[in-house]
């Protein structure tokens, strides 16, 4: 806890500090430094279906009914669904690529992975959502159970699910106009992603579970991340199991 109140203490900002602050922002506005979400060319793609805007249900009703719960289904999304979940919560909707998440300075430094070990229309795997293309990347072709149940040890509170969130941030991205308080903008953008994809799922009656228990190094070697990425976030997404479904587990 030390470290932690430290390295916020650190990075706060104040009188003294804020007139460098700011130079180092609006020298990086004038050098026309700006965020492209990430990309991964070459490797194998899944287009998705695009989507249509939808008028129910009400964002009130998404608010009041949105819920963590522990018994989920493995049932995969179907190919419209998952595309709405990523699209709504993530996908570029405006210029210079922005989109649903806030982000500081529009350099969209948050980037969105998933994982799933099911038999499904998308086959087993580590993926990235291309926000630009509004498709995924496969980055293994592969996925072990075993594995994210180790390095992600909050999975344990949540019977089965059909996907996992990973939400990655750029520290090299942010870094690069904000110095080192751009990590802490880097945490905001990752609970801003983390509720989007709890809102929408509830609207497409699944759920998403925020975990916070992940083993970050182990996780990050896995995905391959650059250095100066930060793991971020964890969640697991899936229908809400149903009550007959649940009594056949418990035995």
């Amino acid at each position: 806890m030390t470290e932690v109140i430290s390295w916020l203490r650190m990075t706060e900002l104040d009188r003294i500090g804020l007139p460098d602050f700011a130079e180092r922002i609006a020298l990086a506005e004038e050098e026309g430094f700006t965020g492209e979400p990430r990309r991964y060319p070459g490797y194998p793609t899944w287009p998705l279906p695009a989507i249509r805007r939808r008028w129910w249900p009400l964002f009130d009703t998404v608010l009041q009914t949105r819920r963590c719960h522990r018994q989920i289904d493995t049932t995969f999304p179907a190919p419209h669904t998952l595309a709405r979940l990523l699209k709504a919560s993530h996908g570029v909707t405006d210029e210079w690529f922005r989109g649903p998440t806030p982000s500081a300075g529009g350099l969209q430094a948050v980037e969105l992975y998933l994982v799933h070990w099911q038999e499904a229309w998308l086959p087993k795997g580590v993926y990235h959502y291309d926000r630009r293309g509004h498709q995924l990347a496969q980055l293994l072709p592969t996925a072990e159970q075993d594995f994210w149940r180790e390095n992600i040890p909050s999975l344990s509170q949540v019977a089965e699910g059909a996907i996992v969130w990973l939400i990655i941030g750029d520290g090299r991205r942010v870094a690069a106009k904000y110095g080192e308080r751009g990590e802490r903008f880097l945490l905001l953008e990752a609970g801003h992603l983390m509720q989007n994809l709890c809102l929408v799922s509830t609207s497409l009656c699944l759920t998403t579970v925020p975990l916070g228990g992940c083993f970050e190094r182990p996780v990050a070697r896995e995905l391959r991340l650059p250095t100066g990425d930060h793991v971020l976030y964890a969640g697991v997404c899936g229908p809400v199991a149903s009550v007959s479904h649940q009594k056949s587990r418990s035995g």
